[in-house]
């Protein structure tokens, strides 16, 4: 309460030595008075406020109004904590510069001990988000950017937000850029384990693919009577036949070729072979050829190409004089793996 005095003295009131040295002993011990509670704004002009109390998790040294559990104290020397509701919610000190810290009862469940926000006053869109992001120091920069990890709405619309992790990393001096980035489009959980005897390095191909495919076979066929006299790999009236798959990976198929056909002189033979074109071309000349002359029907042949991902197989056909007739032409492609 305020600090109020012991005795009102009129004018020409004699003053009794009691009642002088009573006044004085009133404020010297009634003192924090003065200033408690306060009234207003208090300046203490540039000073410092010290030899505040450690304080306690339920009771901490500096308090707010009507929330006696929330504020701050301190568990040791060289250490800052916060608590919140009688639970220390932060810790800062020189082992840890900041440590989420909360206690609770939970037995078999994950507590998010800790929430990074950013909002915005704009309106939100696709590639918002919010990043946290790492420095150290380097031969030339203090401080100097280690990487940085964002999560980013790829999807913002009401009831179907999707989101992506990026990992940024620095190569080669540059900026941090974004190299790995996750992302989901099922509602289930993968799971990564692994029971190395020694450590091992994954290395990625330099191209798109998908982990785990299953193996694949397209089959095409051209039932059209067609010839040719050219002595060099070429297409028929009607090309082909030809096909594409595309296992979502780099892998090596086989194809298979199979055909009738002939030359009408019998000392010559027509060819067919497979041209490979898209990512990974190859020439109809580089390819195992199967051959054929009266007529003669060919069962065909298994060629291991090492192609990647999206690359289209096209029958070719040749001759080595004269002039070759090919009918009920097939080619198929699978995935080994």
């Amino acid at each position: 309460m305020a600090l109020t005095r012991l005795n009102e003295f009129d004018a020409g009131t004699p003053l009794a030595e009691t009642e002088i040295e009573g006044e004085f002993d009133n404020i010297y011990a009634n003192s924090l008075s003065l200033i408690s509670p306060l009234t207003g704004n208090l300046s203490i002009g540039g000073f410092r406020l010290t030899g505040f109390g450690l304080g306690t998790v339920g009771d901490p040294s500096i308090q707010f109004t009507g929330d006696t559990n929330t504020g701050v104290y301190s568990t040791a020397a060289d250490t800052f904590d916060i608590t919140t509701g009688g639970v220390r919610a932060a810790s800062f000190g020189a082992s840890a510069l900041i440590a989420a810290a909360p206690e609770d009862a939970r037995t078999a469940t994950v507590d998010v001990a800790a929430i990074i926000r950013s909002t915005t006053s704009g309106v939100p869109a696709a590639s918002i988000g919010t990043g946290l992001q790492f420095d150290a120091e380097s031969a030339d920069e203090n401080p100097s950017t280690l990487g940085r990890v964002d999560f980013i709405f790829t999807d913002v619309t009401a009831a179907s937000e999707d989101s992506v992790m990026d990992i940024l990393l620095r190569t080669a001096g540059a900026a941090e850029g974004a190299r790995y980035r996750f992302q989901s489009t099922g509602a289930f959980l993968y799971t990564i384990t692994g029971a190395p005897t020694a450590a091992r390095t994954i290395t990625i191909p330099d191209l798109g693919f998908t982990m785990g495919a299953q193996p694949t076979r397209s089959t095409q066929d051209v039932a059209t009577s067609e010839t040719t006299t050219s002595t060099t790999y070429t297409d028929l009236a009607t090309s082909g036949p030809a096909v594409t798959i595309t296992p979502g990976r780099a892998t090596d198929q086989l194809i298979l070729m199979r055909a009738h056909f002939g030359n009408n002189n019998a000392a010559t033979a027509s060819f067919m072979s497979v041209a490979v074109a898209g990512v990974t071309a190859v020439d109809a000349n580089s390819i195992a050829t199967i051959l054929g002359n009266n007529d003669q029907a060919q069962s065909g042949h298994l060629m291991p190409l090492a192609v990647v991902d999206g690359c289209t197989h096209t029958a070719k056909y040749r001759v080595s004089g004269n002039t070759g007739t090919f009918v009920s032409r097939r080619i198929s492609a699978f995935t080994l793996s």
